[in-house]
């Protein structure tokens, strides 16, 4: 019962944070000011992001990565939001308000590909923040269509392609 009580007060709070940020943010935007400010882990945000929007508390704006708030999220926090401590709240609003800069750093991700002969496609695969460089894949496909589905998963799945990637890399086995 507890764990369902600490999850259910994780969606609260990232229902919280895109309620005080009227213009929606991205999944990496909204980890950053949870994680900077509560002890929870990124694949833990990430996982009740895609429930919340499963609920249809969230809706992802899929045109520019945007997160938003729905009308039945906006009421949840209305009816349900004193469930987030006080301290929590204003341990958020306070970061919000003195981080904006931070949080609205621009992220954008690049998906290109190139015919290199008949059977043989490149495909360039990047994440930049601020004009640098996170990540850059470069994979050789077979065909276009192929090429065409890295490019359409890239830009879709981004965030949890880059965790899962910094995950397997930093973790020993």
């Amino acid at each position: 019962m507890a764990n369902f009580q600490h999850k259910t007060e994780d969606k609260l709070i990232i229902l919280y944070v895109l309620n005080k940020i009227k213009t929606g943010l991205s999944r990496e935007q909204l980890a950053y000011i949870i994680v900077q400010n509560l002890q929870m882990r990124y694949i833990d945000i990430q996982v009740d992001i895609d429930e919340l929007i499963g609920e249809d508390l969230i809706h992802d704006e899929s045109a520019d990565a945007k997160l938003l708030i729905t009308p039945d999220g906006t009421e949840m926090v209305k009816q349900l939001g004193d469930r987030v401590p006080e301290f929590t709240r204003e341990m958020l609003s306070a970061f919000i308000k003195n981080n904006k800069s931070k949080i609205f750093k621009e992220t954008r991700t690049d998906a290109t590909y190139e015919e290199v002969s008949p059977d043989d496609y490149q495909v360039t695969l990047s994440l930049i923040e601020n004009n640098i460089n996170l990540m850059r894949l470069t994979v050789s496909c077979p065909d276009k269509a192929q090429a065409l589905a890295l490019c359409d998963h890239w830009k879709r799945y981004t965030q949890e392609i880059y965790a899962s990637v910094m995950q397997s890399l930093i973790e020993s086995k």
